[in-house]
């Protein structure tokens, strides 16, 4: 069980609007196996909430929580949407006010948010960031004109009330999203807000900010048509980090990216699209191995048919189609 007195800063998973998937338990798990003595958290609502039973977790209802006047401004602040699926896009800015309320009502300072289908490996670098002072929150890069809240670090609970402030003030514009304000925040409020990601590796570690793993293990199958996790996939956009070059290796229980020359990345962790996450960490070290070592050719690149997704279209078809079910959970697209 979590020791939610423990002086070690919490981790934070945030499922609103719809029930945690099979891949976020396993995540949880595998993280309880690589870092016990943290607390853990995973906000859910309770709409969606029945049945679920977490051991290494605290479940935490996103109404319990006290309402920040950050959430009251986000929550009644109007957007027209340029993109379709907005109610997905809409939650994946408003938990960044969930974790506002959650400090608050919890009385905590720092904590560690980690999206539900992203696995920390190691911790000694967050771990020493901790020990700063100087920043209040940084997360990681996508490209040049996205950032990605895969590892989202607060140190401050007054610097997250300003970061939200900072996104309710252009929140209105119908082209931005989490992952644009995000790096629209780096830009022009704190230029070190970015964890070595991206084209920004000036250390011996990288984060994930969702192209190696998906390149590695696959994108979400739900955003095909055939229901295919297709590997071997890279970003649209500029400044990305390129997984290509490399392969995953183990040395002393740490994972690393490594090149031909046998130059060495500290994979600090895996954002994993195709929500292939399993029980165990052994198990997604041996996938994350076998799979960057693979033959890339036009087999592995095609990936694998996603069962669990084809049995939710299945039944969405079915309760839509037959019970004229009107679905809300936004699995079912």
């Amino acid at each position: 069980m979590i020791n939610p007195q423990s002086s070690a800063v919490p981790f934070v998973w945030t499922e609103i609007g719809r029930k945690p998937g099979k891949y976020v338990i396993n995540a949880i798990k595998i993280n309880a196996e690589l870092f016990p003595n943290n607390p853990r958290y995973i906000v859910v609502s309770k709409e969606f909430a029945k049945k679920i039973k977490i051991e290494q977790c605290q479940i935490v209802y996103e109404e319990d929580l006290l309402e920040s006047e950050n959430s009251k401004e986000f929550k009644n602040q109007p957007k027209e949407w340029k993109w379709s699926q907005s109610s997905y896009w809409t939650n994946t800015t408003k938990r960044f006010f969930v974790l506002e309320q959650f400090m608050n009502t919890h009385s905590y300072e720092q904590i560690i948010h980690l999206e539900s289908d992203t696995v920390l490996l190691e911790n000694t670098f967050v771990s020493n960031l901790f020990k700063q002072k100087n920043w209040g929150v940084k997360f990681t890069k996508q490209d040049s004109s996205r950032g990605c809240a895969s590892v989202f670090l607060v140190n401050s609970l007054e610097k997250l009330e300003k970061f939200n402030a900072f996104i309710i003030h252009n929140w209105s514009n119908s082209e931005e999203t989490d992952m644009t304000l995000l790096n629209k925040f780096q830009k022009s409020i704190d230029s070190n807000a970015y964890l070595p990601s991206g084209n920004l590796i000036v250390s011996n570690t990288v984060f994930d900010a969702g192209t190696i793993g998906r390149y590695f293990l696959g994108g979400d199958a739900r955003n095909h048509r055939v229901p295919l996790s297709r590997r071997g996939l890279s970003s649209s956009g500029k400044e990305f980090f390129d997984p290509a070059p490399f392969k995953i290796t183990i040395h002393n229980s740490s994972v690393f990216l490594e090149d031909s020359s046998g130059t060495r990345l500290a994979l600090s962790c895996v954002h994993i699209h195709s929500k292939r996450i399993p029980k165990k960490l052994n198990s997604l070290l041996k996938n994350l191995v076998k799979e960057s070592n693979s033959k890339r050719g036009f087999i592995w690149r095609a990936g694998y048919l996603d069962i669990e997704v084809l049995k939710e279209r299945v039944e969405s078809s079915f309760r839509r189609r037959i019970l004229r079910d009107n679905i809300s959970d936004p699995r079912y697209r």
